[in-house]
């Protein structure tokens, strides 16, 4: 009789062991690896959280002339009217008149599935009328401006009046979104 209880007793725990406990150990391991995941997440959130802090002292130092030349390097909003005054003065030092501007959003239906980049694009394109070497100082300064931009595509066609040249411009800028 004491072999029977000793036997149901091995088995019993045997079974106890491979039922309950060893499924039990290995979910409280996985969970402590769990929590150690989350307990470097948050150290980093923390770190990452005095970055943007000293970042933020810093920027907050920062003279409001350099700040306003940083939001006209990659402003916060598309901005279409102040870009195209920008380019219109521009121009005007030179004699050169712009016109039949048009501004288009890059359209974000060209994109498979969900927009994530954070800046958005706009497409601008204008014409003017100017000699070679004007127009050539005028795109040195566009190259020169703050604003981010890239000339995308430049057409010309001759006049027959004072070697003056018929330009077709279109320029892409970008914004933070």
């Amino acid at each position: 009789m004491n072999n029977i209880v000793s036997i149901t007793l091995l088995i019993a725990s045997v079974g106890l062991f491979f039922g309950y406990i060893d499924p039990t150990y290995s979910k409280v391991q996985e969970l402590l690896v769990e929590k150690e995941n989350y307990n470097r997440g948050l150290t980093k959130s923390k770190e990452l959280g005095l970055e943007r802090d000293k970042l933020l002292v810093k920027f907050n130092e920062m003279p409001k002339a350099d700040k306003d030349k940083l939001l006209k390097l990659l402003p916060d909003n598309i901005d279409n009217i102040r870009l195209i005054i920008d380019i219109d003065n521009m121009a005007k030092t030179y004699g050169m008149r712009i016109r039949n501007f048009k501004a288009e959003v890059a359209n974000q239906k060209e994109t498979l599935g969900k927009d994530l980049t954070p800046y958005g694009t706009l497409t601008l394109s204008f014409s003017t009328t100017a000699s070679y070497n004007f127009f050539l100082t005028f795109m040195k300064d566009l190259e020169h401006s703050l604003r981010i931009m890239d000339i995308t595509s430049i057409s010309f066609n001759s006049s027959d009046t004072n070697q003056l040249y018929d330009y077709n411009v279109v320029v892409k800028t970008y914004w933070l979104k």
